[in-house]
């Protein structure tokens, strides 16, 4: 075996496990100083020797003789010439654990308990060294008075023994394992080292055994009993772990824990898995394997005791109550998305909403009822690689003509679903100047949603004149929508693809949740009838959002947990890319700009507010209001033309910002949506949105 070691940095060190010798002497440890008996390292070429031990030493250790700082190991005295320890007053030249802050230094001797640096295998190899021990399985009586040199217990049962020396030995003590991992200290591994009336840190009690398991690295000490513990009454068992309660020791009226299936604490008798060492609450042997709740969108969550084993992208935030998540401890988790909540939460938060799933074997992703699952498009060619399947043609419900698979875009195409600058790749139509992102392609055409008691539709109009009005960011907008027949919401997918349990944002740097009473608002208000549930009433105080500093009519936002960040739905879905005819590149979505000196908006003029969002284009030191870089309807899409029964020519839709004409039905300006002819001799105009100015034409 060959290593690279710090204190030897020009060299590789390699194990030798035979006594070594160098020119027929036992060679010196160039780490304590000490004899070389048993296995070390050595460089071949040149004079450097280690023990094994002081090879494998730790780095960094914390000890109560200093407990301010940390000691880190140095390979040499940190001043000229030798040091002194703190601890023995003893000079010396070698490794030394030294603090920079305080000047503090410990050999290595000292740093450790005495006894660690004989210590070299199990228990009876270095408890009785003259001679070989010999295994006894049978049960038998050794004599009154006879105990067991590791423990001091009396001798019974299988035992080690040396007849020449009156030694003996339980079979469990000899075969104790050198090195543990023990859940009351998890940080680091415990070794089995001889004992010199250490006191347990476990049970308050001085150890009288002659061996303990201790931490190198922290100076913790357990008996060999609290580190193996007898157990009663066995418990309750499940299909993966073997539970039993621990005896407290007779010191201790409980024994203090976090428990590993929730991560609260403890201070009872805890159940123990003796199979994988977990340590739980008695309440905690039964947790359901799977729950099903309506606080997520998927359709069920997981328990596990090793999140950070079992999730590799784990979220540290509960969906739930939004507060910190300790990946060290049992969590509920979906398969499907980055969803962690906390187990109390899981089982206590509406228990109308939470109930058992019957238990899978399997921990794989699963789907809701197939009336759930309904696709939104019909496959019409694909094409097959292997394992991989790529859709090339598809019918989708919401155009006429069937939609084609592309991967090359123009900067200026916007999705007709979301009305989002598109992405590859996306579905676009061959006969017309149709496109679908992937993502909205993807949407189910119903969907049973963790906000909404009834199930949402997912609608589409292809009159080019309709305008819809979203009831959660209170925009208008013209592509693909949610809606529910029972109250009415209409919901555009741009913010359904935003309300999430959490989602991270590019303009803060915490993960950012739906607040548990925003929820509540977005639950189905049957009938429809009187204010919407997810409309301010007067006067209410809806929080200021933290990208425009406006307070939005709309009670849904997103909340950080961490710090006092809020956000709009509005802000929350703006675009990341946007175009405008003033600048030959894309702007982009900016959330603060260091070198702001004279901040301004290009289009209107008006000074900017440097602490807001903004639009850039960095090649030309371009910035712009959001509002003045979309436009006042972003999200519709301007241009489309109809026949009307009133009206010989086609009328296209429109935003008039300036140069109202009056129109022609009430005799009004039109300074917002209107339809207008496009017939270039034909100046007629009307109001788009007042109704009696729409219904003459039809």
């Amino acid at each position: 075996m060959e290593i690279e070691h710090f204190s030897h940095p020009d060299h590789p060190l390699i194990l030798i496990n035979q006594v070594l010798e160098y020119s027929c002497e036992l060679v010196i440890c160039s780490g304590c100083e000490g004899p070389i008996w048993g296995p070390g390292y050595s460089c071949t070429s040149c004079y450097f020797f280690l023990h094994k031990k002081c090879a494998e030493l730790p780095r960094e250790i914390m000890r109560c003789i200093h407990p301010r700082h940390p000691l880190h190991l140095l390979p040499k005295s940190p001043y000229k010439g030798e040091y002194g320890c703190d601890r023995c007053q003893k000079t010396c030249k070698s490794f030394v654990y030294h603090c920079s802050v305080c000047e503090f230094d410990l050999d290595i001797k000292c740093a450790f308990q005495p006894g660690f640096f004989e210590v070299d295998s199990q228990a009876h190899q270095f408890a009785h060294k003259d001679h070989p021990l010999i295994l006894n399985e049978e049960q038998e009586y050794h004599g009154e008075g006879v105990q067991c040199c590791v423990c001091k217990e009396p001798m019974s049962g299988p035992s080690y023994s040396c007849t020449s020396c009156n030694f003996f030995l339980h079979k469990k003590c000899a075969e104790l394992p050198p090195e543990i991992k023990q859940h009351l200290h998890p940080e680091h591994p415990l070794r089995l080292l001889p004992n010199h009336d250490m006191i347990c840190d476990f049970c308050n009690e001085t150890c009288y055994e002659s061996f303990l398991y201790f931490c190198i690295v922290c100076e913790y000490n357990l008996h060999i009993k609290c580190a193996f513990p007898p157990c009663i009454d066995a418990a309750d068992q499940n299909q993966r772990h073997q539970f039993r309660r621990l005896m407290n020791p007779l010191s201790l009226k409980s024994i203090s824990f976090t428990c590993n299936a929730c991560g609260t604490d403890g201070d009872d008798s805890p159940f123990w898995c003796t199979m994988c060492q977990l340590v739980v609450h008695k309440k905690c042997i039964s947790l359901p394997r799977t729950l099903k709740t309506e606080l997520h969108q998927h359709p069920r969550i997981i328990h596990t005791y090793h999140p950070q084993k079992r999730i590799e992208s784990i979220n540290k935030y509960c969906g739930i109550c939004c507060r910190e998540v300790d990946t060290e401890y049992g969590v509920y988790y979906c398969p499907d998305c980055d969803f962690v909540a906390h187990v109390d939460c899981s089982g206590e938060y509406g228990d109308s909403a939470t109930e058992i799933v019957v238990e899978n074997e399997e921990e794989q992703s699963v789907t809701v009822d197939d009336q759930f699952n309904e696709p939104s498009f019909r496959v019409v060619r694909e094409i097959k690689h292997g394992e991989e399947r790529i859709i090339e043609e598809i019918e989708h419900f919401s155009h006429q003509h069937n939609l084609i698979l592309t991967d090359k875009v123009d900067d200026d195409l916007k999705c007709d679903g979301c009305m989002l600058p598109i992405s590859t790749p996306f579905y676009s139509c061959a006969s017309c100047n149709f496109f679908l992102d992937k993502t909205c392609i993807e949407l189910p055409r119903r969907k049973k949603w963790q906000y909404h008691e009834n199930q949402l539709i997912l609608s589409w109009s292809r009159g080019p004149h309709d305008l819809f009005y979203c009831n959660v960011c209170r925009q208008y907008f013209r592509g693909l929508r949610y809606k529910c027949d029972v109250c009415a919401l209409w919901i555009d997918v741009r913010c359904f693809k935003s309300l999430e349990d959490s989602t991270k944002h590019g303009g803060h740097e915490h993960p950012l949740y739906l607040p548990a009473d925003r929820k509540n608002i977005l639950r189905c208000n049957i009938g429809g009838r009187g204010l919407r549930p997810w409309v301010a009433a007067d006067g209410e105080n809806i929080p200021h959002c933290s990208g425009c500093c406006v307070s939005e009519e709309s009670k849904v936002f997103l909340k950080c947990v961490v710090c006092d960040f809020k956000l709009g739905m509005k802000c929350a879905t703006l675009p990341y890319r946007a175009r405008h005819e003033y600048d030959d590149h894309p702007l982009f979505l900016t959330y603060i700009n260091a070198n702001d000196y004279q901040p301004s908006c290009i289009i209107c003029e008006e000074d900017r507010d440097p602490k807001l969002w903004f639009y850039r284009c960095e090649e030309c030191d371009f910035d712009a209001h959001p509002e003045c870089a979309l436009g006042k309807y972003p999200y519709v899409k301007l241009g489309g033309v109809r026949t009307c029964p009133k009206h010989p020519h086609p009328l296209a839709l429109v935003v008039k910002t300036e140069d109202y004409p009056a129109c022609d039905t009430c005799g009004e300006l039109c300074d917002d949506f209107a339809l207008e002819c496009t017939d270039p001799n034909c100046s007629f105009i009307v109001h788009r949105n007042r109704k009696q100015c729409f219904n003459s034409l039809w």
